[in-house]
């Protein structure tokens, strides 16, 4: 009995460990807490086969036995000592972080509090925060970071997954297909500079989008989304311009997708909002505020 309660011992603790870790704060654990510290899954499951080794270890020590005999008895036999079952929880606790830690890496996309907020090189760190959240599946197919000086425009960063944009080009009607079919990769840059053009043309019409809205007292806008035929399209103001836009320093980021059905899923929307929360975390280290 006593045996029997220490192994019991050993199984609930890594149980409760586990437990803990997957319900800790949270409705959905793997995407709000889960996934933000999923680095730190390989880490804690060796830390837990290192337990393992060591309650292997006493074991044989204590019993005067090899580790395969052990392990054969808890086979075999179906029976072993405490430190036997505690070892072999461990096992099985670490191979489910493991595949834990795979399942986030494959199916989530990084969370934005991954991102460095005192990078080496700030530009290198928004390139990589957007071309991760563009070339995930099922999201956005074109993003830049665009920043205005002195009334000098200047795309700061920017990612595209250009097969889904040519992709994507087929669907618009007011595109020929031999277009396209003459130089694809003409049509894809083409596409970017009309995106960038469109992102110009909406950040200096901020006065009267925010003079139109003006009357229900809700304050200036801060993001857009347009919801058009084709995709949507979605913009929002990083660093407001203080005075007239044309001229005020200011960044925006820009996004696009050409898939509607990713749009109706809200998937789109979800990707670029996790691409401005990077950008804004980014931010932290060179801005208050």
């Amino acid at each position: 009995m006593h045996e029997l309660l220490q192994a019991s011992g050993y199984a609930a603790l890594v149980y409760f460990l586990f437990s803990y870790l997957i319900s800790f704060g949270s409705r959905q654990p793997l995407v709000e807490w889960i996934n933000p510290g999923r680095r730190f899954l390989p880490l804690l499951a060796l830390v837990l086969f290192a337990g393992a080794y060591s309650l292997l270890a006493r074991a044989v020590l204590k019993y005067h036995n090899s580790h395969a005999h052990l392990l054969a008895q808890l086979v075999n036999e179906e029976k072993a000592q405490s430190e036997v079952v505690g070892a072999m929880s461990f096992v099985v606790f670490a191979v489910t972080l493991l595949m834990l830690y795979l399942w986030c890496w494959w199916n989530l996309p990084r969370h934005p509090r991954t991102f460095s907020t005192n990078p080496k090189n700030l530009v290198k760190e928004y390139t990589r925060a957007i071309r991760h959240y563009v070339r995930w599946k099922g999201g956005l197919d074109y993003a830049f970071l665009c920043e205005t000086r002195n009334g000098v425009i200047k795309v700061v960063a920017e990612g595209s997954k250009d097969k889904d944009i040519l992709r994507g080009l087929y669907r618009m009607p007011e595109v020929p297909d031999a277009e396209i079919a003459a130089d694809p990769p003409k049509a894809v840059a083409h596409q970017k500079r009309l995106w960038q053009q469109e992102a110009d043309r909406i950040f200096r019409e901020l006065p009267r989008f925010d003079e139109l809205l003006r009357p229900i007292r809700q304050g200036t806008n801060v993001t857009f989304c347009f919801d058009i035929n084709v995709g949507a399209v979605y913009l929002e103001v990083i660093l407001r311009p203080q005075g007239d836009p044309a001229i005020a320093n200011a960044l925006y980021l820009f996004a696009a997708s050409l898939n509607e059905h990713e749009v109706e899923k809200m998937t789109a929307g979800k990707h670029f909002y996790a691409l401005s929360e990077a950008i804004h975390y980014i931010r932290r280290g060179v801005t208050k505020g």
